[in-house]
């Protein structure tokens, strides 16, 4: 287990529940599945650092992967009809792109 990578994980996985919620209030209830899935990745990475379970450390990074993949299918179909508010979800998908990363490299350090 790297600390230092999931330092930085938990950080960007903060940062993208702040963009996100911006995202979540603009497009409704259909990214709720993508928004408990990234509170879920939040709180057992938070669980890495309090506990030495590597169940608990690699739950967490199956949601910091399972995250990033729920919001595919619904953020594409509202850039699809919405293409002008599609700067609004750029630094959501930035995050949640360097978020696949940073959950590789936890698995693979």
């Amino acid at each position: 287990m790297s600390n230092e990578i999931m330092l930085v994980s938990l950080a960007l996985i903060f940062g993208s529940m702040l963009s996100g919620f911006a995202t979540f209030r603009m497009s409704g209830m259909r990214l709720m599945p993508h928004f408990i899935a990234l509170i879920l990745a939040f709180i057992l990475t938070i669980g890495t650092f309090i506990t030495s379970n590597t169940i608990v450390f690699y739950l967490a990074i199956l949601f910091q992967i399972l995250a990033p993949i729920t919001v595919c299918g619904t953020i594409c179909n509202i850039i699809k009809t919405q293409y002008q508010t599609t700067g609004i979800y750029s630094s959501h998908l930035a995050l949640m792109g360097m978020m696949i990363v940073l959950a590789i490299g936890n698995l693979l350090m």
